[in-house]
């Protein structure tokens, strides 16, 4: 299947939704408001993949410049991004299954990490999903050990065995 991959657009966040409730399972969804949010704060980082033809969305990812601390939470609008942020959040990068296998996980993180390289972020993070540990491992990607129990509450919302995850640039 022929794809392309884009900059996220407001008028893409039904589709999104779509994608994400196809991709994860119901106490992972966020709301459209989030999706919104980010865009309103970080255009430049948010990417969708639609097929050369037909309609909805194969997969989109959404990201930020960040800090070295915390995660943010799931489904929780921000009023500003951290000034002078050295890190890129890679918060989610969903594929639907039916597109799973043709490269469009990796096509939307190359096209958002390009972005984030060129505007001089030092490190990605990520928090992983048990399910998705073993890809981000083979990206290069590491689990961060930050002791605390703020860390593992907030893991705790994705679900048991995730992992607050963090790499060097560049890819």
């Amino acid at each position: 299947m022929q794809y392309q991959v884009r900059p996220m657009l407001s008028g893409d966040v039904a589709a999104v939704l779509d994608a994400q409730a196809q991709a994860y399972p119901e106490f992972l969804l966020e709301s459209a408001g989030f999706f919104l949010n980010r865009l309103a704060l970080a255009q430049p980082y948010c990417w969708v993949a639609q097929p050369e033809r037909g309609a909805g969305l194969l997969g989109y990812l959404v990201s930020y410049p960040w800090d070295a601390g915390l995660p943010p939470a799931l489904d929780v609008p921000l009023d500003a991004l951290p000034p002078g942020a050295d890190h890129w959040f890679l918060h989610d990068c969903a594929v639907i299954p039916s597109a799973q296998g043709l490269g469009v996980g990796g096509a939307l993180v190359r096209a958002a990490a390009g972005r984030a390289m060129a505007d001089g972020r030092q490190r990605a993070s990520l928090v992983s999903l048990a399910s998705a540990a073993g890809y981000w491992l083979r990206l290069g990607y590491a689990p961060v050990e930050i002791h605390g129990g703020e860390l593992t509450e907030k893991l705790a919302g994705y679900g048991a065995g995730a992992s607050y995850m963090s790499r060097a640039f560049p890819l």
